[in-house]
């Protein structure tokens, strides 16, 4: 009986559930269906839209050329060199489908087949492994979304896969995804792969360096050719044998190229040759056009930097600072001297060297621009320019004697000359020419301080000078670029040209972004610039700077030297190329006794241009037309008379030449015949 009652028991439980399964069966479809319609409705609503990549740019390499069109740095958050499909070898492009995605041309960006075997491991494994996809899974995952491994991720992948099947074309949707996967050691792409691999162009690559490029997509640190050559050896070979089985290779290729494999060629980043100039670049890029263009751009900007020239101031500069420091070995827990050279084509303002201290990675102070030191002596040009432009000549008498000059509220100032000595009364060519400290003073005082400090305006100098005494002697602090700045002016017949260090900047398409333009002005007139120069010639041929003239070339310049000998300077130029050097402490103390401009800074300007010597212009500086030439005696400034057994050819502005004739030396042949 209680069997009988159990078994009807079971028999309308077993009815009653059957009922029931036929009534929840339905419901149970209908809400995962809901349930799976509204998570795929809130997983892709909030989807990129694929319609972006008609204009999408990957993010590549911007680069800096110099004058010549010879690379100098790289900008870059990813090292990518995009290339056209038509540039990506068939070999490749068939290796990368035989191993990432043998059905690539026959689906509609999901492999049905592909995700049911992925789906059977994270199955039988418990948990997500199966990564990969199709190539354009790859790609929607790599451009939109996180790499976490999660099935809301793999949702929205598949979506995107399907959406970007049905806007592009298979060869575009390749051309996207070579030019962005990673492949190791910071390359994206294959045109960066193959050139940091293998040295050369992705067109030009092997079969077997194609099927090396190929395999590393799946690990690019496992396979690394660099870091696991043997590895990436086995991996090329699995490569090869999928072009094998899909007909993509005969049997020989496939033996020839597993047997001859590759060779790498890694390529070698260069050192950057001018940190100091490229960083000021990288600056005024990144102020004037984003940051997100000067590393993700692929910009080309045309510099105005001369590598061959770089590398002659690079040379002349370790040389001298060497030189230096034999001459004072550096003891335990001192300073390193520094240094600082720039060099600049007068007629343009364009930067063709420059070197802002000795290592930019422990100190990238730029100390040709940012630096700002006492030029000393380097600052009498522009004093003695205001003095030609003020009417007086070469052959005007100075007073070079010890005197006081009286300063309201200070104590007495007293010029005193480098050597101790006097010289009683000197020409102005004669009082430049050995840099007579008295004798400036005096010129000063003479013109007042407001034509000098016009004539600093004018040359762009941007301190702000003050009307001392100590003004003739260059006791205010200026950067290395105004004063070679101002030098070059002389050069240039007067006319400033403000530095330039860029000439444009191109975008990935060759079209101008950003062309500066040429900034000049009227500093003083041809004639003034020349017999500024004419002066400074004699500073070459017979003053501080004569162990220049050994060089050979018509040349003008001008040495400084601070107080105690904390600053060394040379500045001079030739009719196309100004140029200067600096050496001192950062926190300004002595060099040494005798390290003058002339000792510590002139030798790094002369085997600079002893360097660019083949290059360098050997013609003269062009006389404009408001010069006359004539002959003068050098102690009294006035025309040679015929007893005159001294005289120098000397040039004037037209109309200044002295009329009277010296007679002095009558005087004395005839106290003499007496």
């Amino acid at each position: 009986m209680r069997f009988e009652i159990e078994k009807g028991r079971t028999h309308l439980m077993t009815t009653s559930s059957k009922y029931k399964l036929w009534i929840t069966l339905p419901l149970m479809g209908a809400l995962i269906i809901g349930v799976s319609l509204g998570t795929l409705l809130a997983v892709t609503q909030d989807l990129p839209q694929v319609e972006s990549l008609q204009t999408y740019e990957p993010s590549s390499i911007t680069s800096i050329l110099d004058e010549e069109g010879r690379p100098v740095r790289s900008f870059f958050v990813e090292r990518r060199i995009p290339i056209p499909i038509q540039e990506v070898p068939d070999n490749l492009i068939k290796a990368v489908i035989a191993v990432e995605d043998t059905r690539f041309y026959r689906h509609f960006g999901l492999d049905i087949k592909g995700i049911l075997r992925a789906l059977w491991r994270d199955i039988t494994s418990f948990r997500l492994v199966e990564g990969g996809g199709t190539l354009t899974q790859q790609l929607s995952k790599v451009l939109f979304l996180t790499p976490e491994k999660t099935l809301i991720r793999k949702i929205k992948e598949a979506v995107l896969a399907i959406n970007i099947e049905r806007r592009y074309s298979k060869d575009e949707i390749l051309s996207l995804y070579l030019n962005q996967i990673y492949l190791g050691e910071g390359a994206y792409g294959v045109e960066t792969a193959a050139r940091t691999f293998f040295g050369k162009h992705a067109r030009e690559l092997t079969l077997a360096e194609c099927a090396l490029i190929a395999g590393l997509p799946r690990s690019p640190s496992m396979y690394s050719p660099i870091n696991h050559p043997e590895r990436a050896r086995q991996r090329m070979r699995v490569v090869l044998e999928r072009l094998l089985v899909e007909g993509y290779i005969s049997q020989g290729e496939h033996d020839d190229a597993a047997q001859n494999g590759f060779s790498l060629s890694p390529a070698i980043v260069p050192e950057d040759p001018a940190p100091y100039f490229t960083e000021i670049i990288r600056r005024m890029i990144e102020e004037r056009l984003g940051a997100n263009l000067l590393y993700r751009g692929g910009i080309v900007i045309e510099s105005t930097l001369n590598l061959d020239l770089q590398k002659a101031a690079t040379e002349a500069f370790n040389t001298g600072v060497g030189a230096y420091e034999a001459r004072h070995p550096a003891k335990a827990d001192t300073p390193s001297v520094q240094a600082a050279f720039v060099a600049l084509t007068p007629s343009s303002g364009e930067i063709k060297a420059l070197i802002g201290g000795r290592d930019f990675s422990s100190s990238p102070y730029n100390r040709v621009t940012q630096a700002r030191r006492q030029p000393g002596s380097a600052f009498k040009p522009i004093l003695y320019s205001a003095a030609i432009a003020s009417g007086l000549t070469p052959t005007s008498l100075l007073k070079d004697e010890p005197f006081e000059v009286p300063i309201q509220g200070l104590p007495k100032y007293v010029p005193v000359n480098y050597s101790g000595d006097y010289n009683g009364p000197v020409t102005l060519r004669t009082a430049l020419e050995k840099s007579l400290n008295a004798a400036s003073v005096d010129l000063l005082l003479r013109l007042g301080y407001q034509p000098v400090l016009e004539m600093a305006r004018n040359l762009g100098i941007q301190t702000r000078l003050k009307p001392y005494p100590s003004l003739a002697l260059g006791v205010f602090d200026v950067s290395l670029l105004e004063m070679v700045s101002a030098y070059g002016a002389f050069a240039n017949r007067g006319i400033l040209v403000n530095p330039r260090f860029i000439r444009r900047v191109l975008n990935r398409q060759g079209q101008v972004l950003w062309e500066p333009p040429l900034e000049l002005s009227d500093a003083l007139s041809p004639d003034v610039a020349y017999l500024t120069t004419n002066l400074l010639e004699g500073v070459i041929k017979q003053g501080t700077g004569r162990r220049a003239s050994s060089l050979g070339w018509p040349m003008a310049g001008k040495t400084g030297t601070t107080d105690e000998y904390k600053d060394a300077w040379f500045i001079g130029y030739t009719p196309n190329l100004a140029a200067g050097a600096w050496v001192g402490f950062d926190q300004p103390s002595s060099l040494g006794r005798g390290e003058a401009g002339s000792v510590a800074a002139l030798p790094i300007w002369m085997d600079f241009m002893r360097r660019v010597g083949p290059g360098a212009p050997s013609e003269d500086f062009t006389v404009p037309s408001g010069i006359e030439v004539v002959e003068v005696d050098p102690e009294s400034g006035l025309r040679a008379g015929p007893l005159c057994e001294q005289r120098i050819t000397e040039v004037f502005l037209t109309g200044t030449a002295p009329e009277e004739v010296c007679g002095i030396h009558d005087v004395s042949k005839m106290e003499n015949s007496e």
